[in-house]
């Protein structure tokens, strides 16, 4: 579809369910950054690919036997890693199919984030252990490095105490790491020295998610005390959506909006970003509803309100570039929203007329005459006409004044970052064929036993194309 004959002014939220995913084993579900793939952690150990063009699973990768806790991409898609419950991490090579790094841990993993701008650093915040920060090397021989971070804020604040983290997200350009505690802290952490930069304290409870806004420097968290906060961040060198913050800036989060259901107090699944970064998402755990929310970042106030079946909902996920949900529900059926999106052409030609009807054309009966009469009562010779018109054209046409229309293709800043870094933002799944051996068996012909015989073949005569040789 051509992205300019869209609508810019329409809503960035979908309305209905499009399509359902049947995968009964599913848990959580996450896209790619560039949105062609959607991947599902399963409870039975193992993590699907899904193509988002066809529908179909385009990868099984086999994780173990312990239900799988949730997954995270890379940046070009060719890397996604995997977690679950025995505190193994896997970074899979979906090119290959072959793991790339192997990270065992003494606890369960309860949250795990890749780098944004490399592939072979991801954070871990084990249950019963300090989050780490693993480095792994470029060929798959090297053990990967793990370094442990203290989000102890012992140099920050001197009565606050280590808590464990429950969560963690990295900046824009990973050159910073937030983690959320059990007791209610957030900390920012730096990815070169491994200490904490500045903390807050929303709650006395515990964090249970946190995200990043895709456009700007804020952060998104969802605590047992069932508010959402978006939280302003502020960070020596960080980018912004307008400016860079100098260096002398003092670190420092701040709560600017807080969001939560006065009626009902419900629990929150995920709390996330739209992919413009202005709407805050979340999913509800709320009885048999598959209910998600849609707010405004900068008032708190509701917008939408998508309502599904009588599902328990386990996990949702947003589309980085289009009005695209996804959701998982008990079931493990993936329920993908969206909306119909209405082409405007009158932005493409200015004066194009939309027919909201068929209209009869009355072709005139001297249309396809070489000699028109106009109104005034002049004959004008049509053919003549033209091939003067085409002569005074060549002849004053000079190549070193000619003002040719070329059309420049720019990247598209909702498909690509001036600031990417990576080597393989292009990597695309190759596609997997599997056939059958009985159905290949009946399509293809049995093989000549004469020209299996090598001697036999070569006694034939040969032959060129359009010769037919008569046997005697």
């Amino acid at each position: 579809m051509n992205r300019k004959l869209l609508d810019p002014f329409e809503p960035e939220y979908p309305e209905a369910v499009e399509a359902c995913l049947d995968d009964e084993y599913a848990v959580k579900c996450a896209f790619s950054h560039s949105g062609s793939l959607l991947a599902t952690a399963r409870s039975d150990g193992r993590c699907y690919i899904w193509d988002m063009d066809t529908l179909n699973v385009m990868r099984k990768l086999n994780h173990g036997e312990t239900a799988l806790l949730g997954l995270s991409w890379s940046r070009s898609g060719r890397y996604i890693l995997t977690y679950d419950e025995a505190g193994i991490c896997i970074v899979w090579d979906l090119q290959t199919e072959a793991i790339r790094a192997r990270v065992e841990f003494g606890s369960a993993v309860a949250h795990a984030c890749m780098h944004p701008r490399t592939s072979s650093k991801f954070i871990v915040c084990p249950t019963r252990e300090a989050p780490c920060l693993v480095t792994i090397g470029s060929d798959g021989a090297t053990a990967p490095i793990i370094s442990p971070i203290r989000i102890s804020a012992d140099s920050v604040n001197q009565k606050a105490k280590a808590a464990a983290s429950t969560c963690c997200c990295f900046g824009k350009k990973g050159v910073y790491a937030f983690f959320g505690s059990s007791k209610g802290h957030v900390y920012a952490v730096d990815t070169q020295s491994l200490k904490v930069v500045c903390s807050t304290k929303l709650s006395s409870s515990a964090v249970n998610t946190m995200a990043r806004n895709p456009r700007g420097s804020d952060i998104v968290t969802s605590s047992s005390d069932r508010i959402l906060r978006v939280c302003e961040v502020q960070l020596p060198g960080q980018e912004t959506r307008r400016k860079v913050m100098p260096a002398d800036t003092p670190p420092a989060i701040t709560v600017t909006t807080k969001i939560q259901d006065i009626v009902n107090r419900v629990h929150w699944t995920q709390a996330l970003f739209s992919s413009s970064g202005d709407y805050i998402v979340s999913g509800i755990q709320h009885k048999a509803e598959h209910n998600i929310y849609i707010w405004d970042k900068f008032t708190g106030s509701l917008v939408k309100m998508l309502t599904g079946p009588n599902e328990l909902l386990e996990d949702c996920a947003v589309h980085p570039l289009r009005a695209i949900y996804a959701s998982v529900s008990t079931f493990g059926i993936i329920y993908m929203w969206t909306r119909v999106p209405q082409q405007n052409w009158n932005a493409f030609a200015p004066g194009f007329r939309e027919l909201e009807e068929n209209i009869e054309y009355l072709e005139p009966e001297d249309i396809f005459d070489r000699r028109l009469e106009r109104p005034e009562g002049e004959g004008v010779d049509c053919v003549q006409a033209r091939i003067q018109q085409d002569k005074r054209a060549a002849a004053g046409a000079d190549e070193s004044e000619m003002s040719i229309d070329v059309d420049i293709t720019d990247n598209d800043p909702l498909f690509s970052d001036s600031d990417s870094q990576s080597d393989d933002d292009g990597f695309v799944l190759p596609v997997l064929v599997e056939c059958d051996d009985n159905l290949v068996s009946t399509l293809l012909p049995e093989p000549d036993p004469q020209l299996a015989d090598p001697q036999l073949a070569a006694n034939e005569a040969p032959t060129t194309p359009g010769q037919t040789i008569v046997e005697s």
